[in-house]
């Protein structure tokens, strides 16, 4: 049987996820800004929402290939309150160029840790300084097929920690499959390259670890809810604190303890976020969701409270989309995600 140029593409995509899967790379810290969610949609499933059947422009941020010819001419804004004086703000711009298929996006993410007290190595204050990330993102997406989608994004920017300052950049290569009469949508968001270095030159570059997720989404016909989940860090299995699942000695008897913990199934869930969309009707949608990894590593063994649980809601107002959210990222209190979007012009 001839294969389609959709299906060549796809089997090459996947082709290179796998290569990269099984390289080994250097393992460095992402800045904040390039893992906390903006999308407020995506942070009200808990993260699961990566492949959904309707996207919006802000969804672009975490998986480039969501970009469509209904995001053409729209502009989206917006903020997140996360924790302690940390916000995160952002807007992007999407445009299509006349007679062309394929969509492109630009915009600027900004995350600030607010304002701390410097002190000399004897205690003594020498002032205010400021912590943050800004970086600029642009990227476009263009369908091979009615089906299939392709599409990337650039990131480029700085974090600064008082009078240090590190550029960085990271490359988002993102691929979706819907089908829309099964109401099914499949993505896979594979970041290649990324890395950090200091401005001032006194510390070597380094990488970013390689990042692979795969998502999905499932609609009903006979049903008002869609299904979503998210499977993440495919690169590394083991996502554990060493020694969670090791044995232990009572220090009183020097009796051996045995953990309970099923540490293959455990190990298997920390990956995976799932949540459940609700359609209420009139242009008002409510989410929720859970991810087992924040919740395992953030819940306090005494007070676990709703660490790793989040919500969100979509409504309609005038020309305006509103979205929503409350993300539970420890129990010392959650985040709030607020979006606004609204078309600019018709293309």
């Amino acid at each position: 049987m001839k294969r389609t140029r959709a299906q060549k593409v796809l089997a090459a995509v996947f082709a290179l996820v796998l290569t990269s899967a099984s390289a080994q790379s250097q393992d460095a810290l992402r800045p904040a800004l390039l893992d906390l969610p903006l999308s407020a949609r995506f942070a009200g499933s808990a993260e699961s929402m990566g492949a959904p059947l309707q996207s919006t422009l802000g969804d672009v941020l975490m998986q480039p290939a969501l970009l469509d010819t209904s995001h053409a001419g729209q502009l989206h804004l917006g903020y997140m309150d996360y924790f302690s004086g940390t916000a995160q703000a952002a807007a992007i711009y999407a445009r299509r160029p006349e007679g062309r298929k394929w969509v492109w996006h630009t915009g600027l993410r900004n995350l600030g840790f607010g304002e701390f007290t410097g002190r000399d190595p004897a205690g003594v204050e020498t002032g205010s300084f400021s912590a943050s990330d800004v970086a600029w993102v642009s990227g476009a997406a263009i369908p091979l097929d009615s089906n299939l989608t392709v599409g990337t994004s650039l990131w480029l920017g700085q974090s600064v920690l008082a009078d240090r300052r590190s550029a960085f950049g990271q490359l988002d290569l993102g691929a979706t499959y819907l089908r829309q009469g099964r109401q099914l949508r499949i993505a896979a968001l594979w970041r290649p390259w990324g890395g950090m270095t200091n401005a001032g030159g006194t510390t070597s570059s380094a990488r970013f670890e390689g990042d692979l997720r795969l998502s999905m989404s499932k609609g009903f016909a006979n049903a008002p809810f869609t299904l979503t989940a998210t499977y993440d860090e495919l690169q590394t299995w083991d996502l554990a604190p060493d020694g969670l699942y090791d044995d232990t000695i009572d220090p009183l008897t020097g009796d051996t303890i045995a953990n309970g913990t099923w540490a293959f199934g455990d190990r298997l869930l920390r990956h995976l976020a799932i949540g459940a969309e609700l359609d209420l009707g009139d242009g008002l949608r409510f989410r929720f969701g859970y991810h087992h990894r924040r919740r395992q590593e953030l819940r306090l063994a005494n007070a676990p409270g709703t660490a790793g649980f989040a919500w969100g809601l979509d409504l309609n107002v005038r020309r305006f989309q509103v979205a929503i959210a409350r993300n539970t990222y420890h129990t010392a209190g959650a985040s709030t995600h607020l979006a606004l979007r609204t078309r600019l012009t018709d293309r």
